[in-house]
């Protein structure tokens, strides 16, 4: 009969062959995955002969509001092809949720392969990115500024990396704080992926990064994918598109993925390249006392509102939330009496609580309707403060 827990060490080489079936990459590199796999961070469906279901709980720290929490990001998901269509995955999904919240966890990222899937878990679609592809060098304005970029030394260039990676990164809701061993594997990773790192360098300070991968095709016709910036002012925006304009002619083509906001078109010659808009990512709020606890909030925002949450597999954040917020800080108490001001399910909590729903222009174009103009104008002034963003893979 099967199990469902944590696996164990002498199950290491079936999680390889797990996630060879599922993700079809080779046993070597399967087994690269469980190296080192901290065993208190899985949860499998496990038969006498093998896993036949996986998924990973990764311990990260993010920034919300500017502020950290604990973050557990879902990954690995798998499942035996013919196991498919026992609920086993949708099982373990419901499981990490309480397993995450448990352990301290505040919010929970994924990476979907389908987004209506994670979304019947909790997960809601956020990060709305736009994908620059198909550009060559002279679409790109030629900025001087591209003088300020230089290699990446090594990992006695990590500290400066960290110092523009932090400072770009509290600007946005969700993203990961890199501890030097992450930023160890990066470098490593670049470095087996034909990629390289440059950093943007002002009067012998940090202003940015730009992280590329160089994917071969035939003479003339590579491809240069920055698959990760940080810009911390104009000029390293300009530093780095300068740079990409000035790539060698055997790049025949250049790919960039940024958040929508701020807009980079305008580094363009000419908004006429073709741009995709993408949701990459995935959030949920696993625990609403704690998540509002830790959030960080504008100054000027002060205030209660009293929120009715649905949550299909958190009984804990299912029902009615009086959030209050003063100096920067808030805190959310279970409450009865008056009606709630707004009714959500918990995936539209985790979008509002991210940043990535902005109520007042939902309300505007009739999405939200029959709630107050001052309950809206409270939602946005508490939670509509930074972009929703997340680069880091899981």
């Amino acid at each position: 009969m099967a199990e469902i827990r944590s696996i164990r060490e002498n199950e290491l080489e079936w999680a390889a062959e797990l996630f060879n079936n599922a993700f079809r990459i080779g046993m070597e590199k399967a087994r690269g995955w469980t190296s080192g796999l901290p065993l208190d961070e899985t949860i499998a469906v496990v038969e006498k002969d093998r896993i036949a279901s996986f998924v990973r709980m990764l311990k990260y720290r993010v920034w919300v509001g500017g502020s950290e929490m604990r973050m557990g990001g879902i990954g690995a998901v798998s499942t035996w092809a013919d196991a498919q269509g026992h609920g086993f995955a949708g099982e373990l999904m419901r499981r990490s949720v309480r397993i995450m919240r448990d352990r301290g966890d505040a919010v929970s990222a994924l990476y979907p392969f389908s987004h209506r899937y994670y979304g019947k878990f909790g997960w809601a679609s956020m990060g709305e990115r736009i994908i620059y592809t198909e550009a060559r060098q002279n679409d790109i304005i030629p900025h001087d500024e591209k003088s300020l970029v230089r290699r990446l030394k090594g990992e006695e260039d990590i500290e400066l990396l960290d110092a523009a990676y932090r400072e770009y990164a509290k600007r946005y809701n969700g993203m990961t704080i890199r501890p030097r061993e992450r930023w160890v594997a990066i470098l490593r990773s670049m470095q087996e992926q034909n990629g390289q790192i440059y950093l943007i360098i002002k009067d012998e300070k940090p202003i940015g990064y730009l992280h590329c991968e160089q994917i071969l095709g035939k003479p003339g016709g590579h491809e240069t994918v920055v698959r990760d910036f940080a810009c911390v002012t104009q000029e390293a925006y300009r530093a780095m598109f300068g740079f990409l304009a000035s790539l060698p002619t055997n790049v025949a083509k250049i790919t960039a993925a940024t958040p929508i906001l701020p807009n980079l078109a305008c580094y363009f010659k000419e908004p006429f390249i073709t741009m995709k808009w993408a949701l990459p990512f995935q959030y949920r709020v696993l625990d609403v006392e704690r998540a509002v606890a830790a959030r960080g909030y504008s100054p000027g925002a002060k205030g209660s509102l009293k929120i009715k949450i649905h949550d299909e597999c958190g009984d804990w954040n299912t029902g009615a939330w009086e959030i209050e917020v003063e100096q920067g800080k808030g805190i959310a108490r279970k409450t009865t009496g008056r009606k709630a001001d707004i009714e959500m399910t918990i995936q539209d909590f985790s979008k509002l609580y991210m940043g990535a729903l902005d109520a007042a222009s939902l309300a505007a174009h009739g999405v939200l309707e029959n709630i107050s103009e001052k309950t809206l104008v409270k939602m946005n002034a508490f939670f509509h403060d930074h972009p929703a963003h997340l680069v880091d893979g899981f």
